[in-house]
């Protein structure tokens, strides 16, 4: 838990907890204000316009520096190495990092969800009706959310680079709204939120293949964590 604690004030410390809190509330607030003003979108899919700036742009980017964010100090054999030979475990504290921007990222995104239902309700619908019926876009999220944190940190710690992390993310996030209208999107991590969204047109294909990259993803950085120790006793 000390581990967590400090995972979790390095984030707040950052500011980044407080600039993700603000801009999930602003662009949710800012899209559902739109739906709720425009008749022809009724309470059923309300949940979807709320959510789609937040989806397409703001939480894969943010998802990125979050991870980034936990991960600096280890982003160089010179921060492994001064955990590692202080007899810090290194597989706990990646196993607390994933763990802390997990945690951070699901905040964001209920907090999201929350507002979006609040729309939902002044559209004369009932948020958990609406909740119980969208159960396949909530699971595809928290799918896309896990799959999405494990290969920026698998990322960061091949390449030890936060910079490179970030860039790949804008650069994905941008080309999914390109490749959308070839109809490979779905190729593209970064837009699965997008997709959670419209999950009536997501194929079985692209669902198998989005919990493939997340068990592919958690396989290779957990074996990435375990030859960190013997890589570090080389050096000695």
């Amino acid at each position: 838990m000390d581990y967590l604690r400090f995972e979790l004030r390095k984030i707040k410390g950052s500011g980044i907890l407080v600039i993700g809190v603000v801009l999930t509330i602003l662009s949710v607030l800012f899209q559902g204000y739109l739906g709720l003003m425009v008749k022809e979108i009724t309470c059923d899919i309300i949940h979807v316009t709320a959510m789609d700036l937040f989806s397409t742009l703001i939480f894969p980017i943010f998802i990125s520096v979050v991870v980034s964010e936990s991960f600096s100090i280890e982003e160089t054999n010179c921060g492994i190495a001064n955990s590692y030979f202080t007899n810090i475990s290194i597989k706990k504290i990646y196993t607390m990092k994933l763990l802390t921007v997990r945690l951070i990222n699901l905040f964001y995104f209920i907090l999201a969800t929350a507002i979006t239902m609040i729309f939902v309700a002044l559209k004369g619908g009932n948020p958990l009706l609406t909740l119980l019926k969208e159960w396949k876009w909530l699971a595809l999220s928290l799918l896309t959310i896990f799959t999405l944190i494990n290969i920026v940190g698998l990322f960061i710690i091949l390449f030890k680079s936060r910079l490179c992390s970030m860039l790949i993310s804008v650069i994905a996030t941008i080309l999914a709204s390109v490749l959308n209208p070839l109809g490979i999107s779905w190729l593209n991590p970064w837009y699965g939120f997008e997709h959670a969204l419209f999950y009536r047109g997501l194929s079985h294909l692209a669902i198998t293949y989005m919990i493939t990259l997340f068990v592919l993803s958690d396989f290779l950085i957990k074996k990435k964590i375990q030859v960190i120790p013997n890589l570090l006793e080389t050096m000695v």
